[in-house]
């Protein structure tokens, strides 16, 4: 009876027990992974950009936590909408928040992705949702909600929230977006400040740094614009930003083999870009090199058939070089392009005339004074054409709103060249009236 003992009224072993509790030693817990047990190599390849391997690896996590895995969604909705399936990337971000509703970046991905598919009042929806459940306030949120309430054209309130989103960062974000509201307002004073506060906080950033240069070219001072420029420049060399409009400050000072040299590092980077095929065709158009110029003025031109640079360029390079039926052209898409500017119109009515279609460059030149009834250009070449269709008596009412035009502000000698000439030819329009035209006076514009 020593190695017995009495348990629960009974007599047991007691070695029995002993090798009950070794054998249950022995016996191991069923493994249950978790979900989230290969979230670390997800992360890996994402911060990797091993985009590819990176989704193989989220389905099959997505596969056997039955769709359950936060992450694996929230990563495979960062990937898809980098990929530019937004939808997909919404649905993705859609079921990660409904795995775990509390996750404040999950809202803030779908609030991202509603801004980005342009429904910007679900957008709004969303962001203050963020809003409520964030611990802390957050200044992307209040950034994105100025930028969603700037979509609307509701202002007020998009100023409002990025000012509120200013003073929780030092980031030159919001201070941008609030520029640009301020502009929306034809503020620009506003602007100039905004431009000027992000730069005090981010002395290195060089969108703040390029947009306040645009700013200041916009209003025409051209040497702080340069100045700013530049300092974009000396923090970041490539910036295609800060290069274009510098190269473009450089031509209009006629340096075009600066230019071109700067155009030469811009095209490394957007090779694609027709504003800056259009300048450098423009550099070789200042230096006469028309073959180039038409050569890059065309490449612009076939990147983007619908801006109104390059066509107008371009029929304005053909009318120089003789070839007034390509500029004429050229000239009709610039005017579909933008139909409210009167310089196409007068370029195109010079081309027809040249083609012998007065009619039509009568009509043209009739567009042009609409939209610029003062402008002496238009003037002396409606003038011009009338005098060819024969209507001396229309023609000598243009010439002397000319003539009082003249007598306010410096018109082109040129100009006032070819009226005299054409006044005295309208003069003796009764005894000859097949007396030689003068010049138009319009090669360059």
């Amino acid at each position: 009876m020593a190695n017995n003992i009495l348990t629960n009224g009974r007599i047991q072993q007691q070695t029995t027990i002993s090798q009950r509790l070794r054998n249950d030693k022995q016996k191991k817990a069923p493994e249950i992974p978790a979900i989230e047990s290969n979230n670390w190599l997800l992360h890996r390849h994402y911060t990797r950009h091993e985009y590819k391997t990176c989704k193989t690896l989220i389905d099959q996590e997505l596969t056997r936590s039955t769709g359950h895995n936060e992450y694996a969604n929230y990563l495979k909705g960062l990937i898809l909408r980098r990929e530019g399936n937004i939808q997909d990337s919404l649905n993705c971000f859609q079921t990660a928040y409904n795995v775990n509703s509390t996750n404040v970046n999950n809202v803030k991905q779908i609030a991202k992705s509603l801004l980005i598919m342009g429904s910007h009042k679900r957008a709004i929806d969303a962001y203050l949702e963020a809003e409520k459940i964030s611990t802390v306030p957050d200044w992307e949120v209040y950034l994105n909600l100025g930028e969603c309430y700037m979509k609307l054209n509701q202002l007020h309130e998009a100023k409002r929230h990025l000012k509120r989103s200013i003073e929780l960062t030092k980031n030159e974000l919001p201070y941008i977006a609030l520029a640009k509201a301020c502009l929306l307002e034809d503020h620009v004073t506003e602007a100039r400040d905004a431009y000027t506060a992000a730069l005090g906080e981010n002395p290195e950033s060089t969108e703040a740094a390029t947009e306040l240069g645009l700013l200041y070219l916009k209003l025409g001072d051209v040497q702080r614009a340069f100045q700013q420029f530049g300092a974009a420049l000396a923090h970041s060399p490539n910036c295609t930003k800060a290069i274009l409009p510098i190269a473009y400050v450089i031509q209009n000072h006629q340096e075009y083999d600066v230019a071109l040299s700067k155009y030469k590092v811009a095209a490394q980077s957007i090779p694609e870009s027709h504003t800056l095929w259009n300048n450098v065709g423009m550099c070789f158009y200042g230096k006469q090199k028309f073959v180039a110029a038409i050569s890059c003025l065309k490449r612009a031109h076939y990147l983007n058939p619908i801006a109104f640079l390059p066509a107008y360029n371009l029929g304005m390079v053909f009318l120089t070089t003789g070839q007034p039926a390509s500029a004429a052209i050229y000239l009709c898409a610039a005017v579909t392009a933008d139909p409210k500017n009167h310089m196409p119109y007068l370029l195109l009515g010079i081309a027809l005339k040249r083609l012998d279609d007065l009619e039509g460059a009568e009509r043209v030149l009739q567009r042009a004074h609409a939209f610029a009834p003062q402008d002496p250009l238009v003037l002396i070449n409606y003038a011009i054409v009338l005098d060819a269709l024969g209507k001396a008596s229309s023609a000598v009412e243009f010439l002397t709103a000319l003539n009082d035009i003249t007598a306010v502000i410096d018109v082109d000698a040129q100009v006032t060249q070819t009226a005299k000439r054409l006044s005295a030819k309208l003069q003796q329009a009764k005894v000859s009236g097949n007396e030689e035209e003068g010049a138009l006076g319009v090669d360059e514009v």
